[in-house]
């Protein structure tokens, strides 16, 4: 396997970010069950527990963190999307630009994208791989 550039590193943040975020959501989701005494029985059906005070109010805290973690993420996310963004902006080749905008900021797969332009897969590859040198570029002249 080869090793992954900083400028794939960057790119890859945006993604990144936005599953722990989907991840924390499942996480403050699970919480609240707690707090609110709901658990799910074999079946998949919610029944109300009698959980005990501290508990609830242990899982209502947990909520509470996680959802100032959320926002502190979300907060990070645009700021990182932005930065990703205004970086393959900077490219030459609109197609570069596609292609990256398409991978890193829309999660599509190379063969998605080259279903999109109407190519075989290796020119994906072959693109990605460009336009990722053109951002290590863009990296390096800063």
């Amino acid at each position: 396997m080869r090793k992954k550039s900083e400028a794939q590193i960057f790119l890859e943040q945006v993604e990144k970010l936005d599953s722990i975020i989907r991840n924390k959501l499942i996480e403050k989701a699970q919480w609240r069950d707690i707090a609110l005494g709901i658990t799910a029985n074999m079946g998949g059906e919610k029944v109300q527990s009698t959980g005990s005070q501290s508990k609830m109010a242990d899982a209502v805290i947990k909520c509470v963190d996680i959802e100032e973690e959320i926002n502190s993420l979300v907060d990070k996310l645009v700021n990182t999307k932005k930065e990703v963004i205004q970086t393959i902006e900077k490219l030459d080749s609109a197609t570069e630009y596609n292609v990256l905008h398409m991978r890193y900021i829309q999660y599509k797969g190379l063969q998605e994208i080259a279903d999109h332009y109407g190519y075989e897969y290796g020119w994906a590859t072959t693109t990605h791989g460009r336009a990722l040198a053109s951002v290590q570029e863009l990296m390096d002249k800063k």
